[in-house]
């Protein structure tokens, strides 16, 4: 079924069309045009470049609603009929972009060699606003250009499991134009220059492009945002599917904002407000992991096992075992002098993933499209802790929002620390923790935990419950321990993994995770899965 362009779907040529395009590039380093939308021509125009960056590929660009939709393509186009070709939709290109022929240089977006393969005009076989034809998921046109002829379809498809962006097919009409042998391979010239990508790739003078008037100068920055809150993920309960909401792992371990100012100075900020540089010294390799700076990221660090499967307690161990720290950032707030907040989620992860340089210390996580059950029994299977669930339409909202939904699939949450018991059977320190979660302004005892600790972390515990100790008991409820209960300030907060709530409101089978030093004690409530209703 085709979505229409008020569907939610991806539809950037309707909404901020060159924020992407700018997001991604410094028009101070960058021959390339800047973002300036125009208006629409009488004709409308295409272009095919060869682009040879990473890898060698096509892009090819349709004019629509003033600027150039566009969809990169390994294979390249061609002409022989029905053959499938994936096109990728990739961000809206300004329409100077049609021209440019050069050399995108290295350390920017695209660095590599770029010809004008080939260009000219086109209709639309189907519909009247190419603009609403795209967002639909289909266009129809019938291209006249030096090197393609006749009719062509893009159409959308489904992404596969763990494939990131929006993927299309471009498909050659069976035509009068069509021509069953034909390899774009086998015509590596410009249509504009005549010069091949070797050329361009020798010539000294192609760093700059050369136009008849000078590039639009750099739009002014805007300033680097200051996030008091992440955007939180409101618990569901159960996982759904739906084409309007793209699935991710979800990650066990600390959310971080991590920010780096035009001076090059790293912050990483959690949901406290808290410098969790002083507690992660070694992730001051951030610094250097962007191709662009400022830079704004929303992520989680977390430390990673051998099969890429993160583990919150294994992360309070970092520094006496040798697991990696690892940032892993899923969202971007700001790159390349724009606030990113308002634009489309889809279209901050694409522009994210094109913004790191070192990947030693950070990794951009996959998300799958529409199949969100298929990603939980995924999640189960390998024991991580579930999925998040984020609308690809939503812009960045600071607190907790019903436009990113989590759905676990084990059960753990943090709890407050209001008390310890006296140890049995030679153990030391202390036998169970008492737990406890805000009802307003109530602390209720929800249970004890005794498993999950070490003698390190006994030890390390034990000196901070005593010199936080006082003589009466925090929770509203009673407390009924096995051993003498002592009680504590309540200031600290534990993560606690657990195998379900009992009837009467208590913990089964917890286990202690670690400390969390990223979350106010106060804001500890018990949390309930909500029905989804959108």
């Amino acid at each position: 079924m085709r979505k229409t362009a008020q569907s939610g779907a991806r539809a950037s040529s309707l909404s901020e069309p060159l924020a992407a395009y700018a997001a991604k590039r410094d028009f101070a380093k960058t021959p390339e045009p800047g973002a300036v939308r125009a208006k629409a021509s009488a004709r409308l125009r295409f272009v095919v470049q060869m682009h040879r960056a990473s890898h060698l590929h096509y892009d090819v660009r349709l004019e629509a609603g003033g600027v150039l939709a566009s969809w990169a393509v390994p294979k390249g186009p061609t002409l022989a009929p029905g053959e499938r070709r994936l096109a990728m939709h990739v961000e809206d290109h300004p329409l100077a972009y049609r021209d440019f022929e050069g050399t995108i240089p290295a350390g920017q977006y695209g660095a590599g060699s770029v010809i004008v393969w080939d260009r000219g005009t086109y209709t639309l076989a189907e519909g009247s606003d190419p603009v609403r034809e795209i967002a639909g998921g289909k266009i129809k046109v019938r291209l006249s250009g030096k090197k393609l002829r006749g009719l062509f379809t893009f159409v959308r498809i489904k992404s596969r499991e763990g494939e990131s962006g929006e993927p299309w097919l471009l498909i050659k009409d069976d035509d009068d134009a069509a021509d069953p042998g034909y390899d774009p391979a086998d015509h590596p010239e410009s249509a504009k220059s005549g010069k091949t990508l070797a050329d361009i790739a020798a010539d000294p003078k192609a760093k700059t492009w050369q136009s008849r008037k000078a590039a639009d100068p750099p739009p002014r920055a805007d300033p680097l945002p200051h996030v008091e809150s992440p955007m939180l993920a409101t618990l569901i309960d159960a996982p759904f599917d739906g084409d309007d909401w793209l699935f991710e792992i979800k990650w066990d371990g600390y959310r971080a904002i991590c920010t780096i100012d035009a001076h090059g100075k790293l912050s990483l900020t959690s949901r406290k407000g808290g410098d969790l540089l002083k507690t992660f010294p070694d992730l001051r390799a951030l610094g250097q992991a962007f191709a662009h700076t400022p830079i704004v990221v929303d992520g989680e660090i977390v430390s990673l096992d051998a099969r890429g499967r993160s583990d919150f307690s294994r992360l309070q161990q970092h520094g006496t075992t040798p697991e990696q720290l690892t940032f892993a950032a899923f969202d971007v707030l700001y790159a390349n002098g724009r606030d990113l907040r308002k634009m489309p989620l889809e279209e901050r992860k694409h522009i994210l993933e094109g913004l790191f340089r070192d990947e030693s210390v950070v990794l951009y996580p996959k998300h799958v499209i529409g199949t969100g059950v298929a990603l939980y029994e995924r999640a189960v299977h390998n024991h991580l802790e579930g999925i998040i669930a984020k609308k690809r339409s939503s812009p960045y909202h600071e607190g907790r929002t019903r436009d990113w939904c989590k759905i676990k699939a084990l059960a753990e949450q943090e709890f407050v620390i209001g008390g310890w018991t006296e140890p049995r059977a030679g153990r030391h320190g202390f036998g169970a923790l008492l737990l406890g979660v805000y009802q307003g302004k109530k602390l209720e005892y929800v249970g004890h935990v005794g498993t999950g600790f070490t003698a390190r972390s006994l030890a390390d515990l034990s000196k901070q419950l005593r010199d936080i100790e006082r003589k009466t008991s925090p929770f509203a409820d009673e407390v009924r321990a096995n051993t003498p209960a002592h009680y504590v300030k309540p200031e600290l907060v534990a993560q606690v993994r657990f195998s379900e709530w009992t009837r009467e409101g208590r913990l089964r089978q917890p286990a202690f995770l670690g400390l969390r030093a990223d979350k106010d004690a106060r804001e500890v409530r018990k949390e309930v899965a909500q029905a989804r209703t959108a």
